[in-house]
């Protein structure tokens, strides 16, 4: 990955010294600084936890669309063509017919399903005792219900439950005669079979019938999503991380119908050569309320900057900087060459110098963001107690003098201008963003800093970006071919 800076090696402190000029050698140290347990004049100190940043959880509407024509088709085939006395308790008393006059409607609308069917037929009581027979009879089936969510493993399936079911006669029916106990219009519910009807209809949408995968919806929330930043010839990564989904509801027309939810989501976004695939993880799926108020999505952003690229701007700035430790500039030094890296979770330079003082200088400090989460800042840079001794060694008090004039100057340059790679990212986060059969909307308003962490491989820099975030998708209702209800023979 490219970057601008470039990093520049600071002039180490002259020498200064009462009379004429002397040039002084720094005692030697160990030709490389090296973690705990070393004793030698390289700097060792306790090392940093390393533990990494975990993205905070997040949470992201999640609407899924579908088509629920299969279901319609189901419960409309268990709407009889043709209802009977045929196996019957009554038929050796009574008989009837009953033809439907065209297709039943189904209406589906937010998850509510509304059921009618018209009804044209003839009743007769067989023998003579209580000779009656009404011819037409005309009656409305009538039947409501809710269409269930219901979670199964890594699907989301659903069940109907027909709360709801009547028959009533029309006005225009014959009613000339009555051969029951009981008004016709109350007789028809047993004549239609309305318990067989309803246990038919509940039947016929069940979890084993309709789902809908959301596999496929939780690999499409872990990503990654890969978006390309042309400039640095590279790509932002982001990775959704999803800890579970919570289905709440749904809303629309049959053929248009959406399942709101929420995925709970630990976000990372980065930059990488190549966005690596997610490990698969399964689906967690459960029912549970829509959100009760928005808050704020939260992503954690890293960006690296790798101590090749700090030592390029302290190079940068600082290489051939003549430092002057006395007021009449007699004894001078100059910064040969400066090196960055890691040590136990701390940054470490190393300072060689030339001119008046010859040797290598070790400072180290921790990495830090400021407040706007813009600079990466060095704050307690200091020098290592191993080269205070060092040069303590040729006069006593003599470090305090080469850290007077050469840490200020360290310090300053060592101050790295983040907000390009900042804004950067924001920008290409920002936007819609298609992964797989859903569509990320994503908007950050905000960003504030959290953590830099230094290893071996480098130093990054993690910023959290505050904003929101919306998925939407079509997803096709999975399910087998309803069968209609079979009635009795003749029925």
């Amino acid at each position: 990955m490219k970057h601008r800076y470039t990093i520049v090696i600071p002039a180490v402190a002259a020498v200064l010294l009462a009379g004429a000029a002397c040039s002084h050698n720094i005692p030697k140290t160990a030709s490389k600084p090296s973690p705990p347990p070393i004793t030698s004049a390289v700097p060792s100190f306790t090392a940093m936890a390393k533990e990494d940043t975990r993205a905070p959880i997040s949470q992201m509407p999640v609407q899924v669309r579908t088509d629920l024509t299969p279901i319609q088709t189901a419960i409309r085939k268990t709407v009889p063509e043709r209802l009977t006395e045929a196996a019957h308790p009554l038929e050796q008393d009574f008989r009837w017919t009953f033809v439907r006059i065209g297709d039943p409607t189904v209406h589906i609308q937010d998850g509510l399903v509304v059921i009618q069917a018209d009804y044209k037929g003839d009743i007769e009581a067989r023998g003579s005792s209580r000779g009656c027979r009404l011819d037409p009879v005309y009656a409305t089936l009538d039947a409501s219900g809710t269409l269930q969510l219901v979670q199964n493993r890594d699907t989301l399936s659903f069940a109907f439950d027909p709360t709801q079911v009547t028959v009533t006669a029309k006005p225009e029916s014959d009613s000339r005669c009555n051969m029951f106990n009981v008004a016709v219009n109350d007789q028809l519910p047993e004549l239609f079979g309305l318990t067989q009807i309803k246990t038919a209809m509940a039947e016929a949408v069940h979890p084993e019938a309709f789902n809908i995968s959301f596999q496929r919806i939780w690999d499409n929330l872990e990503g990654p999503l890969s978006m390309p930043v042309a400039s640095l010839n590279t790509r932002a990564c982001l990775y959704g991380n999803p800890r579970e989904m919570l289905v709440s509801q749904q809303k629309g027309t049959m053929r248009d119908t959406v399942i709101a939810g929420t995925a709970k989501q630990m976000p990372l976004v980065t930059y990488e050569p190549t966005c690596q695939e997610a490990a698969p993880t399964v689906a967690l799926v459960n029912s549970g309320p829509a959100l009760s108020e928005t808050t704020p999505y939260v992503m954690l952003a890293k960006i690296p900057v790798s101590y090749q690229q700090v030592a390029h701007q302290l190079q940068d700035k600082l290489f051939h900087q003549t430092i002057y430790l006395d007021s009449t500039a007699t004894e001078s030094a100059v910064v040969e060459r400066i090196t960055a890296a890691d040590a136990n979770g701390r940054m470490l330079l190393t300072v060689e110098t030339g001119g008046d003082l010859k040797g290598t200088i070790y400072y180290w400090g921790t990495p830090r963001l400021d407040d706007a989460g813009r600079t990466l800042t060095v704050p307690d840079l200091q020098m290592a107690n191993e080269s205070r001794t060092a040069i303590d060694s040729i006069r006593v008090g003599f470090w305090q003098t080469v850290d007077r004039e050469l840490q200020p100057k360290l310090r300053q340059a060592l101050a790295i201008d983040l907000s390009n790679h900042v804004e950067r990212l924001k920008h290409t986060i920002t936007g819609s963003h298609r992964s797989g059969d859903l569509t990320m909307d994503i908007l950050v308003t905000r960003q504030q800093p959290d953590q830099v962490r230094s290893s071996p491989q480098g130093i990054t820099v993690s910023i959290l970006f505050e904003g929101t975030a919306t998925a939407t998708g079509q997803m096709t209702l999975q399910g087998p071919t309803p069968q209609a209800m079979i009635g009795q023979p003749g029925r």
